[in-house]
């Protein structure tokens, strides 16, 4: 019984051979239906044809396993392409080289293989096979499989595996993805004009639109602190924070977004995060594990954003090739908030009016078409707004949980005090503070009455200070062999490291970074101090109220 041959490519196939095998199929098909077909019948059909008995029995056969014109096409001359040749020791030699060389993590290259299949050979006595014929059997290998074998499991399943599974945004902030990734350009210290460090940029991008939501920019690593700022960035109005940075182009998103799609990373999952969406009525979506397709709005965003920084002084590029000898450090001119001007224009004046082609619009065309409507689908009308910008941005804040003492609140090993502790003195329930880790010199206690009070340091003769000088000055003090670390000694010792930091700022990089996330933080404060109740100088000595007289009383929080 002859087996169907494959389908041949058709792309190949000549015109003269197509209008032969049309001819073959009007002579030979009759005779393939016949139930009963004799020699004499057969010779007629090889005379008609001008080719030989033979030929029409193996066409006839040829045809009867695969009823189709192209099987009746001619056979072209000489060895089939794939037809392997090689003996059966030399092709077992081949198969060993490729799976003990090839397939490996140290991805060899092909003509490593090839030198050791030629050793491999000469020392058995056999005739080496050629280069092309080991190529062959290379291509005859599964893509899947050499690629899982040569750069591992995952990358393999991102490059193989079905991309199931889609996300649904149909309208403006019913979907937010956001993420972070380090900027492809070095900034420069903000005074001396000294190269520092790649900052990192957080980003967020509405699905529906493919607008920018909002972005926030800085030298410290992601965090739940980066979190926080971008997300508020994203729902409060732009206009003020373009007219500080002198953008003149709009950016009209703004408002409190639906759901928020992210990563697994451990900033996304800080209880900060959780407990301020569900303050806020904030769906969030977690990536499902190792399917980075389900981030491909957000990933596609970065690279649109990095290729575009790719112009900028001091670009590290994206990969060592594009960056050949260029010392980006000798190249950088441009300081943090520079940068951030920079990506404000970027977004607002190029990004958002360039055409998309995944949704055939402007993502501006497509935030307006949103709310507003067209004559396919209806809008979903005015996004929800914030209403109090301050509560919004301290409920995503990191958070901490504190008794209310006499002396005041304990955090950080710092004391905090405001005339408002006076009436939760004595309260037996630890009450939620949350603080900006930029700025430890407020912080904000969330009381009974549903209201954040500022907190401010006991002693306000201290200056403001970051949460990682605090951590760095404990861990000084800790190296020093201080058992016993007081808030005085805390203050001490980042008084000396800035002092040491100011002198040294013109001879390393790391001091510049230092000086310039201290300053960083001292320009951009978060959250504006409640001024509706100062804050005393010191915490006075006196007694607890009595509970009959204290302004709150302990109630159940939703935090």
């Amino acid at each position: 019984m002859t087996r169907p041959s494959p389908a041949p490519d058709l792309s190949g196939i000549a015109l003269e051979e197509w209008e032969k095998a049309r001819r073959r199929l009007e002579v030979l098909k009759p005779l393939a239906e016949a139930e009963r077909r004799s020699r004499g019948v057969a010779q007629a059909a090889a005379d008609e044809l001008g080719i030989s008995l033979t030929l029409v029995y193996r066409l006839l056969a040829r045809y009867e396993a695969a009823p189709r014109l192209t099987s009746l096409l001619p056979e072209r001359r000489g060895r089939r392409e794939g037809q392997l040749v090689l003996s059966a020791e030399v092709e077992e030699i081949v198969g060993a080289v490729i799976d003990e060389l090839f397939l490996t993590r140290q991805k060899q290259r092909v003509s490593d293989v090839v030198m050791e299949v030629r050793k491999r050979c000469r020392a058995l006595g056999f005739a080496a096979p050629s280069r092309k014929a080991i190529d062959l059997r290379l291509r005859m290998r599964p893509a899947a499989e050499v690629h899982r074998k040569r750069h591992g499991r995952k990358a393999a399943r991102d490059r193989f595996a079905p991309a199931v599974g889609s996300l649904d945004a149909p309208w403006p902030l019913s979907l937010v993805q956001i993420d972070h990734t380090l900027v492809d350009v070095i900034v420069v210290d903000s005074r001396t004009r000294e190269p520092i460090q790649r900052p990192w940029l957080t980003l967020a991008i509405d699905v529906y639109s493919r607008c920018v939501a909002g972005f926030y920019l800085s030298l410290d690593p992601p965090s739940a602190t980066s979190v926080a700022l971008c997300i508020a960035h994203a729902a409060l109005p732009k206009d003020n924070w373009l007219r500080t940075r002198e953008v003149d182009e709009v950016w009209p998103v703004s408002g409190i977004p639906e759901r928020l799609h992210l990563d697994n990373a451990k900033e996304f999952r800080s209880a900060a995060l959780k407990q301020g969406c569900v303050e806020h009525g904030i769906d969030i979506d977690y990536r499902p594990v190792r399917t980075p397709h389900y981030g491909g709005h957000i990933e596609r965003l970065i690279g649109t954003m990095m290729g575009k920084v790719h112009l900028l002084p001091g670009t590290t590029f994206s990969d060592v090739r594009a960056k050949g000898d260029l010392d980006p450090s000798k190249s950088a001119a441009m300081t943090l908030d520079e940068v951030e001007s920079w990506l404000a224009h970027a977004i607002t004046g190029v990004y958002h009016r360039e055409l998309h082609r995944s949704i055939g619009v402007t993502p501006l065309v497509a935030w307006q078409r949103g709310l507003e409507g067209n004559d396919d689908q209806p809008g979903r009308g005015s996004t929800t707004p914030v209403v109090d910008a301050r509560k919004f941005l301290i409920d995503f804040l990191p958070m901490e949980r504190r008794l209310v003492r006499r002396q005041g609140v304990f955090l950080h090993t710092i004391t905090y005090w405001s005339d408002v502790l006076r009436t939760l003195i004595g309260e037996r329930e630890k009450m939620v503070v949350r603080y900006d880790p930029r700025d430890l010199s407020r912080v904000y206690l969330w009381a009974p009455d549903g209201r954040y009070y500022d907190l401010s340091y006991a002693d306000l003769r201290r200056p403001p200070i970051s949460l990682w000088e605090h951590r760095l000055a404990l861990k000084r003090l800790r190296e020093e062999g201080r058992e016993q670390v007081d808030e005085d000694a805390i203050f001490a010792t980042i008084d000396r490291m800035r002092g040491i930091a100011e002198r040294a700022v013109v001879e390393t990089k790391t001091m510049r970074r230092q000086r310039e996330r201290r300053l960083q933080a001292a320009r951009a404060v978060a959250v504006k101090p409640d001024v509706t109740k100062p804050a005393s100088p010191n915490p006075p000595a006196f007694e607890p109220l009595p509970e009959n007289e204290r302004l709150f009383t302990n109630v159940e929080e939703w935090l």
